[in-house]
Order: C-alpha cells, then sequence, then structure tokens
C-alpha cells in the first residue's frame, strides 16, 4: 500500500511541475515586451524557473520510478511494475495522437529559451520531429520490457 501511494505521489510532483512549467512559460502567456536592457536578466531568470520546473520533475519521477519499480528501501517488493510499464506505453500512444501539438510546443520552447528564428527551419522541424519519434519508440519499448518483466518475475 505504502508503494501505490509513494508512486502517486511522485506522479502528483511530476504533475505540479508540468502546471508550473505551463504557467510560467506557457505560449498563451503575454504581457508588456521587455527593454532591451532587460531582456537578458530576464531571459536569465525564465532559464533559472524553467531548470527548477525541471528540478522538480525529476525529483518525482525519482520518487515514483523507484517506488514503482520496486528498488526502494520498502522490504515488501512492489506491485505496481506492471502498472508502471502500461502508463509508459500509454503515455507514447498518447504523445503519437497529439505529436503535432506537442512538436508545436517543442519548437516554441526552444524559439523562447534559445533565441531560435521564428518560423523554424526545416532541418530544426525534421530534427525535432526525428527525437519525438525516437523517445516515443523508447517509452513504448521500454514500458514493453517492464510489464513483460514484471509479468515473467511474479
Amino acid at each position: 500500500m505504502r508503494d501505490s501511494i509513494m508512486v502517486l505521489l511522485g506522479g502528483s510532483i511530476v504533475s505540479v511541475a508540468i502546471a508550473l512549467w505551463m504557467a510560467l512559460a506557457g505560449p498563451g502567456r503575454k504581457g508588456a515586451r521587455p527593454r532591451p536592457e532587460t531582456t537578458r536578466a530576464r531571459r536569465t531568470v525564465r532559464r533559472w524557473e524553467l531548470s527548477g520546473c525541471i528540478l522538480l520533475a525529476a525529483a518525482g519521477l525519482d520518487v515514483a520510478a523507484s517506488y514503482g519499480i520496486g528498488t526502494s528501501s520498502s522490504s515488501a517488493g512492489s506491485s505496481v511494475t506492471v502498472e508502471l510499464g502500461l502508463a509508459m506505453m500509454v503515455l507514447a500512444v498518447v504523445w503519437s495522437i497529439f505529436r503535432d501539438e506537442v512538436l508545436r510546443y517543442q519548437l516554441w520552447l526552444g524559439a523562447v529559451l534559445y533565441g531560435l528564428p521564428r518560423p523554424a527551419e526545416p532541418a530544426q522541424v525534421k530534427a525535432a520531429e526525428y527525437i519525438g519519434t525516437f523517445l516515443r519508440l523508447l517509452l513504448l519499448l521500454l514500458g514493453l520490457i517492464t510489464v513483460v518483466a514484471g509479468l515473467i518475475l511474479r
């Protein structure tokens, strides 16, 4: 029971980090254009804010994965390994369905953080598509391996 609660806690931490990320750097965020002398300082602050969101999400993933896979200090073992693998596969499928929106957000985020040109060059779009395809395939395969290993080792 404790492992399931810790996995849910880790997932909640990741959800909060994603919500903060979207609130801080969302494409719908409007505001006055910064003056040229404060643009660099504002970009530095924004990078620190987004880095904090990434750190929070990594901590949540660590908690969820360590208790989900059963590598935590719990002596009872874990019963959510198969569920974790299924969640990874569902995430890959949902990402595949909404891949255009994810790609658009990925290109927008790259333009904001690294000062890339808008609209993106065709080579950048192709590279972002390849990265997304690689990550979706990786999520799907790792989820499948996790499910199969969890079922075999029961």
